[in-house]
């Protein structure tokens, strides 16, 4: 699922890239889907880019073997493994290590880093949907997340501010036709996937209070149709947010692909 760390050795924290402070024309860092990213790209074949690598390889191999362990007992072993942290139950907790991966990429500001990392994220994500019961909010959040992530990069600006993104100054650092239809393929994957998941009747994990009810009933036929009736509400929600996985990616690689020549394909 993920490639092998590139090279021996610890990271070190100090050579993370951190975003830079805040400035009066930035936008809330309050409300934003993705960190800042540095002001300019990791310089190819330094000490810093050189950990950089290590440390998301490292950390995707991480969410690689915590899957496995869902599977494989032998993984439950943590001399075997040399992972911490048991299998994950949900869909939930792997989003949610799979999304701070996506900071720490979006943060590096380096375009040929961050197309890569953010592909494999993509296809991890998308794999791993179908092995776990629906949760909506971790699912929709962190598709999300990466939409915006992929429509800025296709772009080559921020998507809140409109600001030119690191590394695509004056043009450079555009994803490439094979990118491009590569990312365009795993969006369509993604949305089958979505919709298998989420057609599976009575597996949703984490709407919460979203999906109870005002009235407490008390009859068994009274809480099997209100269920029915809540079945029904929620794949109304799903339906809606199935509809915007991918949305803006989707749309700008259609007006990309056709002004290269790509246009449609199955």
């Amino acid at each position: 699922m993920s490639a092998e760390p590139a090279g021996p050795g610890g990271f070190l924290q100090s050579t993370l890239p951190s975003p830079p402070p805040s400035s009066s024309h930035s936008s809330s860092t309050a409300t934003s889907i993705l960190p800042q990213p540095r002001s300019t790209p990791l310089k190819p074949g330094s000490a810093k880019e050189s950990s950089f690598i290590d440390y998301v390889d490292r950390k995707l191999l991480g969410i690689s073997r915590r899957y496995e362990k869902r599977y494989n007992a032998d993984f439950e072993d943590e001399a075997m493994s040399g992972i911490e942290g048991k299998g994950y139950e949900s869909f939930g907790e792997l989003a949610t290590d799979l999304a701070s991966v996506i900071d720490v990429v979006w943060v590096s500001g380096t375009p040929s880093l961050q197309v890569p990392y953010l592909l494999t994220i993509a296809l991890t994500s998308c794999s791993c949907l179908p092995a776990f019961p629906f949760g909506p909010l971790s699912t929709f959040q962190l598709l999300h997340k990466l939409d915006l992530a992929f429509f800025s990069l296709l772009k080559g600006a921020n998507y809140e501010t409109g600001e030119t993104l690191p590394g695509f100054e004056g043009g450079r650092a555009k994803l490439s036709t094979t990118e491009k239809v590569r990312l365009r393929g795993l969006v369509e994957r993604t949305r089958v996937a979505v919709v298998e998941v989420a057609g599976k009747g009575g597996s949703a994990t984490d709407f919460g209070s979203a999906v109870q009810t005002e009235d407490d009933l008390t009859t068994d036929d009274d809480d099997e149709a209100m269920q029915d009736v809540q079945l029904e509400e929620n794949r109304g929600r799903w339906e809606m947010e199935v509809a915007r996985v991918y949305e803006k990616t989707l749309v700008e690689l259609g007006v990309s692909l056709d002004t290269s020549g790509i246009g449609t394909f199955d």
